[in-house]
């Protein structure tokens, strides 16, 4: 069976740098401004990156940007400072892979940040497919996360790999 592998980094295009948002401390909504300071935590199964926003009494907010798994074999992690400028993931043409004979795609999520539906994202990355089309495929395990049928609002982190039986 042949199939074509791929390698995304996911990186939300955020345009504004000041979030409105409630802070409980000044008991009301202000704006928050991303201080660019980022801050990593683990729990022993995840380590997450946060970006530390602040109002303008300096009071702080975290916002979680990215959630990476846990390896024993510690891998290296690519870090989003190395891409500073947006770019756009190449759309897939399954039709043509199809055509050529392969069966499967691979895709292998090598960073995020922000948060990406499976189903949103494969909507707009792969030509001639509707959301409804990508929900019905996920449902009926043509599209699987990390070998397992996931919900079509699943939400993907860094090292996630998806496998689409192109048909």
């Amino acid at each position: 069976m042949l199939t074509n592998e791929h390698t995304w980094v996911l990186i939300e295009n955020k345009q504004e740098q000041e979030v409105l948002r409630y802070c409980s401390n000044c008991g009301r909504t202000v704006p928050f401004l991303d201080t660019m300071i980022r801050r990593h935590n683990s729990n022993g199964k995840n380590v997450y990156r946060f970006a530390i926003y602040k109002c303008v009494k300096n009071h702080t907010w975290n916002e979680k940007l990215a959630t990476y798994k846990a390896y024993t074999d510690h891998r290296e992690v690519l870090d989003a400072e190395t891409f500073e400028q947006p770019f756009e993931l190449p759309r897939l043409h399954l039709s043509q892979y199809l055509e050529n004979g392969v069966q499967e795609v691979t895709i292998l999520i090598e960073h995020v940040e922000g948060r990406f539906r499976i189903d949103k994202l494969l909507a707009e990355q792969i030509e001639g497919w509707s959301r409804n089309q990508v929900i019905h495929r996920i449902k009926a395990g043509q599209i699987l996360v990390n070998h397992q049928i996931v919900k079509p609002g699943f939400t993907l982190s860094a090292r996630d790999t998806i496998k689409i039986r192109v048909l």
